[in-house]
């Protein structure tokens, strides 16, 4: 009986030291690639460097002089406005495109799925480009299509407009993400015992009420991690927002990214752009908890 147990923990010791030598190359490279600069990107935050002389320590002055910057204010609340309406709406509709799906033939379902997920593959470079000539007041697609229909009055300069350029590109972000979701919540969908329908529907249970009480609550952890996903994604957009208005018109769709890539290799302040970094991390931070703490619950097993 004890040498049995001897080679119980022998066997748990080896598998263990195993699994430690293969996971270690992926955390050395986490550690590299992630934390090791934002170490690096928290202390370059309390000095002052212009990318080739020596560094000097300033210590508070990037933060002070960010909250003194009107400018930063307003790509913060660029960033934060894109972040929240892009994972708001691309989270609801993904969840609804899956539920849809998951009701399809499986050729069926497979193709919406390919076409569905297909933007979330696409550069975005080549997504704003092409929502750059579809937004064109003259010769774009929205405005076509609006003057087709007799809509002349809708027709609009979607980009330049500073009342609508926000809502036109977190639309494009929406488009792009809602992929995401769909393909997550769907696999989700797809590990769910065909017993519990069947249970609930022997009991007289409606299609709404399986849906409220026995799949968004089982769901919810693949909810909650997608959530999270597109609002950091959605807090790190740079390239969308360049291709499509470099910030303008003047700063009105200028985001925390934009504005530090501004600094940092524009005016040399490699310092203060680290600052920003770190603050734009610790927004991150604090609306991933949200989420999680609006999302999060009691977790389910089947």
């Amino acid at each position: 009986m004890a040498k049995s147990k001897q080679m119980k923990k022998g066997i748990i010791k080896k598998t263990a030291v195993i699994g430690v030598f293969f996971i270690l190359p992926a955390m050395i490279f986490i550690g590299y690639a992630i934390f090791v600069p934002a170490v690096w990107n928290f202390f370059l935050s309390f000095q002052k460097w212009d990318g080739f002389q020596s560094k000097q320590w300033v210590g508070l002055d990037n933060y002070i002089k960010a909250f003194q910057d009107g400018v930063l204010y307003k790509s913060l609340f660029n960033s934060i406005y894109l972040a929240v309406v892009i994972t708001s709406f691309s989270v609801i509709a993904g969840l609804v495109l899956a539920l849809l799906i998951y009701r399809l033939k499986r050729a069926e379902g497979a193709f919406y799925r390919l076409i569905i997920f297909m933007p979330v593959m696409l550069p975005v470079a080549i997504i704003g480009l092409l929502f750059t000539f579809m937004y064109n007041p003259e010769m774009g697609l929205v405005n076509q299509f609006l003057r087709l229909i007799g809509a002349d009055f809708l027709t609009n300069a979607w980009l330049a407009n500073i009342k609508i350029n926000m809502l036109a590109i977190s639309f494009v972000g929406i488009w792009r993400m809602s992929g995401l979701t769909m393909i997550l919540c769907f696999a989700a969908l797809q590990a769910l015992p065909a017993s519990f329908y069947e249970a609930s529907r022997l009991d007289g249970a409606s299609y709404i009420k399986q849906l409220t009480l026995i799949v968004l609550p089982l769901i919810k952890p693949v909810i909650q991690l997608s959530a999270v996903f597109t609002l950091i994604v959605s807090f790190k957009t740079y390239d969308l927002v360049y291709v499509m208005t470099q910030g303008g018109p003047g700063i009105t769709t200028k985001t925390i990214p934009l504005y530090m890539i501004e600094n940092g290799f524009g005016y040399n302040d490699f310092g203060y752009a680290a600052a920003m970094g770190f603050i734009l991390a610790m927004v991150i931070l604090l609306i991933s908890r949200v989420i999680n703490l609006l999302l999060g619950g009691e977790k389910y097993e089947y």
